[in-house]
């Protein structure tokens, strides 16, 4: 059986905000220096590289969050208080897409996590 798992390299604007916006999602900081950021919830782990340039609304960035309880993770979630990040964090609802059960959560940054069931 696979664990759940991410794979991912994302930018951030500012590492502050961005573990700020990570840690109201349940994740922890593993790792932080001037050029790199890790933060961790469970198996779940993403890593951030600095990109102070960034413009959010115009961002491509994105990674596959791979999960076993869809559901648990999306109940988890979508209690959070998405208001704190006005337009700039959000979540989509839980979603069918033929065989793919899925949502969506945009960062504080402009990037996108596609939530999906293993």
């Amino acid at each position: 059986m696979q664990n759940d798992h991410i794979a991912a390299n994302l930018p951030s604007k500012n590492f502050t905000e961005t573990i700020k916006f990570y840690q109201s999602l349940g994740f922890e900081v593993q790792y932080l220096s001037e050029q790199w950021l890790i933060l961790q919830r469970g198996h779940l782990q993403l890593e951030f590289f600095p990109y102070p340039a960034l413009d959010p609304s115009n961002s491509y960035f994105s990674a596959s969050v791979w999960v076993h309880d869809l559901d648990a993770l999306y109940t988890t979630w979508q209690q959070m208080d998405w208001q704190q990040f006005s337009a700039s964090g959000r979540m989509t609802e839980l979603q069918q897409q033929g065989d793919l059960r899925i949502f969506n959560v945009i960062d504080c940054h402009g990037s996108l996590l596609r939530c999906m069931a293993l």
